[in-house]
């Protein structure tokens, strides 16, 4: 006879088999001890109820003394500093240049043109036609003339007449062939020209300058120029006092309470449920 049993060790499941026919009778599942049920640890959340601190805020009232500024007008003496223009008298040294006229008499030169005669050698062209001998290509008729037999109205339409007939042979030869070309020739020759001739000569003449001279002069005037003053003058002062005032105001006071509010827990507790063995 040969029976199985299955067993964890350590969370390995071992399946042993048993022969012979003390194998069912002398081995027990170590786990529900031959019941069928075993108990396990299962977590299961469950609420709690949890006591917490928690701190409030209650509304005091309270009296205190503060001090209030207020503004208000004294009459006092104080200076008062203005601008007053006054006239004052200055004078204003200005520079002038006077500027005079002036000549003398100095030597100028100057250039005059007359009339003469000149010798130059110039270059004339002139065109003369060359002969120039040049090489062409012309085409030249090679033929020789041939005897062919040809038929006659007298002869009945036989070929019994000869006939001597040319046949042209074209053929292209280079041959000299005279050409006139035109030619410019430069042959110099001496003529006769007008020119101008210049005379550098000298003449007395006036020349103008201007004759500068530096003088200083004195121009009074009357001006306006502010000047600092004071004096006392009534005015109101804006001073700050400080009053005493009464106010009430609310605070906030805390405080500590404790409540319970329920909570999510997990615990582990033992749950009855059918053996692993159960199925072999």
């Amino acid at each position: 006879m040969i029976s199985s049993i299955r067993t964890q060790i350590g969370g390995v499941f071992l399946t042993i088999l048993l022969t012979g026919p003390t194998a069912s009778a002398g081995i027990h599942c170590q786990r529900c001890r031959d019941t069928g049920m075993c108990e396990e640890m299962v977590a299961v959340t469950v609420t709690e109820m949890k006591t917490v601190e928690e701190t409030c805020y209650r509304d005091e009232q309270q009296v205190k003394t503060v001090l209030v500024p207020k503004v208000i007008q004294v009459e006092k003496q104080v200076p008062y500093e203005y601008t007053a223009w006054v006239r004052v008298k200055k004078e204003d040294p200005q520079e002038l240049e006077i500027k005079t006229p002036k000549f003398r008499w100095v030597d100028q030169k100057y250039t005059i043109t007359v009339p003469g005669k000149d010798t130059v050698t110039k270059i004339r062209k002139r065109t003369e036609m060359v002969p120039t001998i040049e090489m062409c290509t012309v085409t030249e008729d090679h033929g020789y003339f041939e005897t062919k037999m040809v038929a006659t109205k007298t002869c009945g339409g036989c070929l019994c007449t000869e006939k001597k007939v040319w046949c042209p042979c074209p053929v292209e030869v280079l041959k000299e062939k005279t050409v006139m070309k035109p030619v410019t020739i430069e042959e110099p020759y001496t003529c006769e020209v007008d020119i101008c001739v210049p005379i550098e000569k000298t003449r007395r003449v006036k020349e103008y300058f201007t004759k500068t001279e530096k003088k200083v002069v004195k121009n009074p005037y009357t001006t306006l120029e502010p000047r600092k003053r004071t004096k006392m003058v009534t005015a109101f002062v804006p001073e700050t006092v400080h009053e005493e005032k009464t106010e009430i105001c609310t605070i906030k006071v805390p405080y500590t309470v404790f409540r319970e509010v329920p909570c999510q827990v997990t615990r582990m507790v033992p749950k009855q449920q059918a053996c692993s063995c159960q199925s072999h």
